[in-house]
């Protein structure tokens, strides 16, 4: 079938035309599925972070974080390691000031958390969650090893975004994360210690670095998210990356050994973490 749009007709002038199609991409747009969209997250994240089973539209809906990582051998992402319970979301607009305001209801949060965007910056209000350690796994080494199972509890200060026409609007925020008893299904040593991983957001992206608090498995290192390209600068490229390093307190450096061996590549008195 062919449609031809008759702009000529005397009846039908050029500003039904124009009403006709701005009415219509407001009705996708408003009736737009989350699962249309759903797939930018992953693809942004390299798999680290899903919308699982998205319901709804990209106004209100319901949906399940999962924590996954790249499948090499066939493409696209492999199984979610871990999934969260659902979240809901409801956005509201204004038109003219073309600003919207989006409030996420979930059981882990501490409040519901308030997320004002337009199209200059993202701004994401302060707030606090408590998880399951086990979401970590995600993040790929040394958490896909380890399997890691405790309390996890993140908090972070206003976070800003700079958007697609961004002028002077810096990206800023910092998240902190602290692990709790961690212990591992392949460790008999339970548990394992406490740890802590603190992240800077800013324009280039997000780097954090991991440390140890407490117990007989230290884990230190390094890690960034970069959005740039190459050409961004520094021959960096984009995505995520991270090097540390495992070791064992003296009193606990054999009944660790098995495990370290697993998580890096000894060098020295400890063993190397890289991906």
């Amino acid at each position: 079938m062919k449609l031809v749009l008759d702009f000529t007709h005397p009846k039908l002038p050029k500003l039904f035309w124009v009403v006709l199609v701005f009415t219509c991409l407001v009705v996708v747009v408003r009736q737009m599925p989350m699962s249309w969209v759903s797939g930018s997250l992953a693809s942004q994240t390299g798999c680290r972070v899903m919308l699982q089973q998205p319901i709804g539209t990209i106004w209100q809906g319901s949906a399940a974080l999962a924590f996954s990582e790249p499948n090499a051998a066939e493409g696209g992402c492999r199984d979610p390691l871990s999934v969260t319970e659902r979240f809901h979301w409801s956005t509201s607009c204004k038109l003219l000031s073309m600003t919207c305001n989006t409030e996420l209801q979930f059981a882990a949060l501490e409040q519901a958390q308030l997320i004002h965007w337009s199209l200059s910056k993202t701004q994401i209000a302060a707030n606090e969650i408590k998880l399951p350690a086990n979401v970590l796994e995600g993040l790929g080494n040394p958490w896909s090893t380890l399997r890691p199972r405790g309390e996890l509890g993140a908090r972070w200060t206003d976070i800003n975004l700079a958007g697609f026409a961004a002028a002077n609007t810096p990206s800023s925020g910092v998240i902190r994360i602290i692990i709790s008893n961690l212990s591992s299904p392949i460790s008999p040593v339970k548990p394992l210690g406490g740890y802590e991983i603190s992240a800077n957001i800013a324009d280039t992206g997000m780097n954090w670095t991991l440390s140890t608090t407490s117990g007989p498995l230290l884990l230190k290192g390094q890690g960034e998210f970069s959005n740039k390209g190459s050409n961004g600068g520094a021959g960096k490229s984009a995505g995520m990356q991270f090097s540390g390093e495992a070791s064992a307190s003296p009193e606990s450096q054999e009944s660790l050994i098995g495990l370290l061996s697993l998580l890096g590549k000894k060098e020295g008195d400890t063993y190397r973490l890289k991906f």
